[in-house]
């Protein structure tokens, strides 16, 4: 049994050698038959019968420098897909355009109401005792401006508070014990030249900033939760001024940005306000929208993402660049620290971080506002940015101080970004420089793949018969000599008292319309004889070629080459 085995095994590694060796042979046959019949420029004249072979290192040559021509072009085409496939152009249709007043920050630079903070520490944590009541009102003044750069003095004053006391409340909730009100951050406020209440217009937020209060924002804090505010404050053409006059009453740092955005850290401020200061601000409006065309593109290509693209899962009312970097960083929180920062916006199922976990922030707080960790967040694709054209600061008149934040011109401009080169632009280029150099189509492309797979394969058992014919006969001849001179050469059929041989044969030119009939019936009989290759599988006699022949070419090693 192991012995048959062992045969069956051996003779399983011959049949399957035999197949590979003809289907090698099939392999050659076909790739001469495609580059004698393909719609290539150039290649049928590489194997070409007869053709001298400097002929056809030349057509050899001129063909794969075309190949590579056409091939460093392509890249260079897909290239600029992938990275600029848009352009951005001037938009001057504004009739209809609506005009947002830009979202104005004023955050204290004591974002605290030290009264309040010792009434709610005398209260509560002190137990009415006034000297520990004066020891910890620092603590929850701190909470008020609290953020990544100041987490570990937080934790240095809260550690002489009782624990238990302390986490009566979040860290949170003692923070909005404390903070500063809206009526003495803000004196007098006008909105389009009219006087306006301010603390009806201007909103508490609590971010990495601190306490602040915003003008015309996206939400407003509370101790439990961030709010949306309703609809924005619009501009109109016909107002009688474009502007918004506050008079802050300490010194403030001031943010303008769009009403699309939702604030953070991400930002930086413009204005720098202290008492007895006058400071106008004379901004300008410029807005980009990306046309729905570009929902084509990919992110990475277009390098933008539409509102409705992607939800977020904290902030799920529209996509924003701001919105996204604020969610990576409270992510990365709460991965590192299993609980959400207090000055975040409370998420609903994550508990928020305790004085306990102030220690994990600190240290991981280089991590979580790394924003190389957040490559994830585009831009949006439609983007409003306010300029500061001009500022001007006026130290000299106590009697008039305040901020005046004002369009210098009305909005008359936006900014168009469209395809410029897409999915249809990039076939078309392809398939003319493909054409242009090669003669290529996709159809060219459906015959190699028709050639070299389905067509050899059948040749293998349709035909096996002529393939080991072919095989053995090319075994036993000698290769051709090579001649570099450019005399046309042709495959003819044996004329009587030659040799036989399937080499070469010079043909000379014959003179008159009888040599050229010679030539025609010669090329003629080498067609004939290509086609009966594809024909049915029949009997054949076996010419010498018997099982015992065929093994013999089948077990040598001696190389092969074309026919």
């Amino acid at each position: 049994m192991p012995q048959e085995k062992h045969v069956h095994e051996t003779t399983r590694r011959q049949r399957a050698l035999e197949t590979l060796v003809i289907f090698r042979r099939s392999l050659i046959y076909q790739t001469k038959e495609f580059f004698q019949n393909s719609t290539l420029h150039g290649v049928r004249y590489i194997a070409e019968t007869g053709r001298p072979i400097g002929e056809k290192f030349m057509w050899f040559c001129f063909t794969s420098i075309g190949a590579v021509t056409a091939l460093v072009i392509i890249m260079s085409l897909w290239e600029k897909f992938q990275t600029n496939p848009t352009i951005t152009g001037l938009d001057t249709d504004f009739h209809n355009q609506n005009v947002v007043f830009p979202t104005t920050v004023v955050c204290p630079e004591a974002a605290f109401d030290h009264e309040k903070s010792y009434a709610a520490v005398y209260k509560s944590l002190a137990n009415y005792d006034d000297a520990r009541a004066q020891m910890f009102a620092p603590f929850l003044e701190l909470l008020t401006s609290l953020n990544f750069g100041n987490i570990r003095d937080a934790k240095l004053l809260s550690e002489s508070i009782p624990k238990d006391q302390l986490e009566e409340h979040t860290v949170r909730q003692w923070a909005f014990e404390g903070h500063i009100s809206c009526e003495s951050t803000f004196v007098s406020c006008k909105y389009r030249d009219e006087d306006i209440p301010c603390c009806d217009h201007f909103e508490p937020i609590y971010t990495e900033h601190g306490f602040c209060y915003a003008f015309n924002s996206r939400f407003k804090s509370t101790a439990g939760e961030d709010i949306k505010t309703g609809a924005p404050h619009d501009l109109y053409e016909t107002d009688k001024k474009w502007a918004l006059f506050f008079v802050p009453n300490s010194t403030s740092r001031i943010f303008i940005f769009s009403n699309e955005e939702y604030f953070g850290s991400d930002f930086n401020a413009q204005i720098d306000w202290s008492e007895s200061q006058l400071v106008e601000v004379r901004i300008s409006k410029k807005n980009t929208y990306t046309t729905d065309d570009a929902r084509q593109l990919s992110i990475g290509q277009r390098k933008c993402i539409f509102s409705d693209e992607v939800k977020l899962n904290y902030f799920p009312e529209a996509y924003t660049f701001s919105s996204c970097m604020k969610q990576c960083r409270m992510n990365k929180a709460i991965k590192l620290c299993k609980c959400n920062p207090p000055f975040y916006k409370p998420i609903n199922n994550v508990p928020m971080c305790m004085v306990k976990d102030f220690d994990c922030l600190d240290e991981f707080k280089a991590n979580i506002t790394n924003i190389k960790d957040c490559l994830q967040c585009e831009l949006s694709c439609s983007k409003t940015v306010f300029n500061i054209d001009k500022l001007i600061k006026i130290v000299d008149r106590p009697e008039s101080t305040g901020v005046l934040v004002e369009f210098l011109t009305w909005p008359i401009i936006r900014y168009k970004r469209e395809v410029l080169f897409g999915w249809v632009d990039l076939l078309v280029s392809f398939g003319g420089i493909a054409s242009l150099f090669l003669g290529f189509s996709l159809l060219s492309g459906v015959e190699i793949i028709y050639y070299f797979t389905l067509r050899a394969c059948c040749m293998v058992y349709k035909n096996r018969q002529e393939l080991y014919e072919i095989e053995e006969r090319i075994r036993k001849e000698p290769p051709p000599s090579i001649d570099l001179q450019l005399r046309l050469k042709s495959h003819s059929t044996l004329r009587v008292g030659a040799a036989p041989s399937s080499a070469v044969l010079l043909v000379k030119p014959a003179a008159g319309e009888a040599g050229s009939g010679v030539q025609r019936k010669h090329e003629k009989n080498f067609y004939n004889n290509t086609k009966n290759l594809y024909r049915t599988p029949k009997v054949l006699p076996d010419h010498g070629y018997g099982s015992n022949t065929m093994k013999s070419w089948k077990d040598s090693d001696q190389a092969q080459y074309m026919p």
